[in-house]
């Protein structure tokens, strides 16, 4: 070759071994310049060396930075040799770079020094790579995570660096921890007989601070020590909630850090591990879950999942800790399983493996919690039930909070049918979600099936666990189903039909002892039964009252009554109801309101309801629906008494008069012909001096309740059919009615 020509080497061949000769063979590039400045002068030309190569231009090359052993330098490989620079290495040009410093070899400051010998290092050598390594990882490496030094970003370095301080700090607080602390107010009275027989023996030992007497004077007079944990639980706290505050990947790292470096305090045959071991618990349960949200939260790569749990494997955990090893297995959104979940395409949450035995889909639950939350937010809420109802957790009782939304969600995509179902459904072995609705949240639902609209807002899961042991699990802070915000569901247009609706509202008030008892449920559920099939489908087409459905024949009412007590013996016998589909002929809509009136019928007959008036009124529209019920009623005789005394309270009671309407001449005639009923049934035995009649006729005033006056007029048409108790109440009416 020329000695004329310079010729730069930059190789990144590994495998090349030996002198400087055979990383010359074996060179990536070779940069090849003529010196001659005479060069400098000739015009450019066009050469054309071959038919397929042409030079139309060229200029003299820069030398590029370049590591030591890739110098044209003369450089000789050696494994580890650290004593003193081998042969021309300590030699560099102005472009050459330590291996180790990854700085400028002119500013290494272990260049030639004795015992580190940078200008050996090169890349074939195990011990000058690993040593790399470590000074490219820092701190991380002494707390042997796994990561690739090209993988080193900001965010571990910015790990790097927090851990190391958190270090610092944290070893100072546990020195300061392990010293131990006398207790002042430890003053022991030590009945040793020796005090009082060897007096002096006594005053020695308190001279000199030891203790005095017999070996009995040792143990009652040692030292009490106190060991106070706390300052270094709040190091711990204080540098995961830095932590938390950080990006995902830095966040992540600094946890399993902190884990590292507290884990050691209740390790295996420390003195104090015991005492702290409760607390050094709670602070690895929330490092720890904290990695796990980060993990189904972020968008990790797969490879730096992988490394973080593989650090998590080898983490030097006490017997109490061990339970644990394995909670960072978090599955990943891919997870073939978990897919097949998200997809509907795996209904039990149980995979079938050919070799291996099924994999279920259990996951902690502050793991479940966090992808509930993630599914919320992307609005993913099929997905979220299908995943919700197949998931199993260790917590049971946070998981069922969240399983009973699941009905929600669905109603939020439109699927009534299968929202009926989840709330009707028992799940391993617990009730049904129905059972445990308050009435507000029934009459929620009710609403949602009437009217195809949804509570803008979302259920919030129960707060992450603040220890590893299953605590009180409350219920969410607020409601979604008592939102006063809603918005019609996207593609929910195709309502469940007026019979299924009818068939969920007596399962749920079968099931559910609230629900049942409470007066609003029913006034729902009866407001729902007086609408039309027209009216349900349509706001504009029935009053606030209701549809003013036709009486069917005398005929059909006896029928039906029959029919509807069997639909509902069943119901109570089975918690399943079947409408048989000859129930509805001739009249569907009066046929499902007398069903649901059957129902009021059996509550009224079981129990006390109040407040009874604005029930009653829900038959406003349809006053031979009340006659019907009243019918029904005669079985028991004495709760008519109670129930015609628990409306007369009402009626008379001030609180209670905003419920009906003064101008509304159709409600207080309809009132007053309820109350006609009683005094025209026989089985009903009412007199004027007994209650409810004396406070009836106390506070008797037509003008401010129009009510009275039309009672009066009924009674007076119907005087004849009255026993005689009855009628000496009607002649008080009219004196009391003359005197106003």
């Amino acid at each position: 070759m020329d000695p004329n020509i310079e010729v730069i080497v930059l190789s990144d061949d590994e495998d090349a071994g030996g002198g400087h000769t055979g990383a010359l063979d074996n060179c990536s590039v070779l940069i090849v310049e003529e010196e001659n400045e005479k060069s400098k002068d000739l015009a450019e030309t066009t050469e054309i060396l071959d038919e397929d190569v042409t030079i139309t231009f060229s200029r003299k090359a820069s030398v590029l930075p370049h590591a030591r052993y890739d110098c044209t330098v003369s450089f000789s490989f050696t494994d580890s040799d650290v004593s003193q620079p081998e042969s021309e290495n300590a030699a560099f040009c102005e472009q050459c770079f330590c291996y180790i410093c990854d700085r400028l070899a002119s500013q290494c400051k272990f260049w030639t020094v004795p015992g580190f010998c940078h200008c050996n290092a090169h890349k074939r050598s195990v011990y000058w790579k690993s040593l790399r390594d470590k000074r490219i990882m820092g701190y991380l490496h002494e707390l042997r995570f796994t990561f690739n030094p090209a993988d080193m970003d900001s965010d571990l370095r910015r790990a790097e660096t927090s851990l190391q301080e958190f270090a610092r700090c944290l070893a100072l607080k546990y020195a300061a921890f392990l010293m131990e602390t006398g207790n002042p107010n430890r003053q022991i009275a030590c009945a040793c007989p020796c005090h009082s027989t060897n007096s002096k023996a006594a005053e020695s030992g308190s001279a000199n601070g030891s203790a005095a007497g017999c070996s009995r004077c040792y143990i009652e007079h040692q030292k009490l020590v106190l060991y106070d944990y706390t300052p270094v639980t709040e190091c711990v706290y204080a540098f995961l909630d830095e932590a938390r505050k950080e990006h995902p990947k830095a966040g992540s790292v600094m946890a399993l850090g902190a884990i590292k470096l507290f884990i050691t305090h209740s390790a295996s045959g420390i003195t104090h591990a015991p005492a702290i071991s409760h607390v050094a618990l709670e602070l690895f349960w929330r490092a720890m879950s904290m990695v796990q949200i980060l993990l189904v939260d972020a968008d990790f790569p797969a490879s730096f999942v992988k490394q973080l749990q593989d650090f998590f494997q080898i983490l030097p955990l006490p017997p109490d800790f061990r339970k644990f090893r394995n909670g960072l297995i978090v599955l990943s959104w891919d997870d073939p399983l978990l897919s097949a979940v998200l997809k509907g395409q795996n209904v039990t949450g149980v995979r079938q493996v050919k070799g291996r035995r099924p994999e279920t889909l259990h996951e902690a639950a502050v793991v479940v919690r966090t992808r509930v939350l993630k599914l919320q937010q992307q609005k993913r809420y099929r997905e979220l039930a299908r995943y919700l109802k197949v998931v199993k957790s260790d917590n049971a009782a946070k998981l069922q909070v969240m399983k009973d939304w699941i009905p929600l969600y669905l109603c939020k995509v439109g699927d009534y049918a299968g929202a009926t179902d989840s709330l009707l459904s028992s799940m391993y072995g617990s009730s049904c979600p129905a059972s445990r609705l308050s009435p507000a949240q029934f009459c929620a639902y009710l609403r949602i099936f009437m009217s195809g609209h949804a509570p803008h807002s979302i259920p919030h899961p129960p707060q992450d666990e603040l220890g590893p042991y299953p605590q009180h699990v409350h219920a969410v802070q607020t409601d979604p189903l008592l939102s006063s915000t809603w918005t019609p569901i996207e593609g929910g247009s195709n309502l469940l039909k007026r019979q299924e609706v009818l068939k969920f509202a007596l399962r749920v008030l079968n099931c559910n002892n609230a629900v049942f008892a409470h007066a609003e449920s029913w006034i729902k559920v009866l407001k729902f039964a007086n609408m039309s099939s027209s009216s349900s489908s349509s706001s504009s087409s029935s009053g606030p009252d209701g549809a003013c459905l036709p009486e069917p024949s005398y005929i059909f009412l006896t029928r039906t009554r029959d029919v509807a007590t069997g639909i509902l013996s069943e119901l109570n016998r089975t918690s399943r109801i079947q409408i048989p589909k000859s129930f509805q002929n001739g009249y569907p809509d009066q046929a499902l309101l007398l069903l649901a009136t059957q129902a009021l019928a059996w509550r009224l007959l079981h129990s006390r309801l109040q407040p009874i008036l604005s029930v009653i009124l829900t038959f406003k529209s349809n006053p031979w629906v009340m006659r019907w019920l009243f019918s029904s009623l005669l079985v028991q005789p004495q709760m008519l008494q109670d129930l015609l005394s628990v409306t007369v309270e009402e009626l008379v009671d001030t609180q209670c008069k905003s419920v009906l309407r003064l101008q509304d001449t159709a409600e207080q005639f309809f009132i007053a012909s309820f109350l006609c009923l009683f005094f025209l049934e026989p089985s009903v035995v009412l007199h004027p001096n007994t209650y409810p009649m004396t406070d009836l006729l106390a506070k008797w005033n037509e003008f401010e309740n129009p009510w009275q006056y039309h009672l009066r007029r009924m009674l007076e048409v119907n005087e004849k059919s009255l026993s005689v108790d009855k009628q000496q109440i009607l002649i008080q009416m009219i004196k009391w009615g003359l005197r106003q």
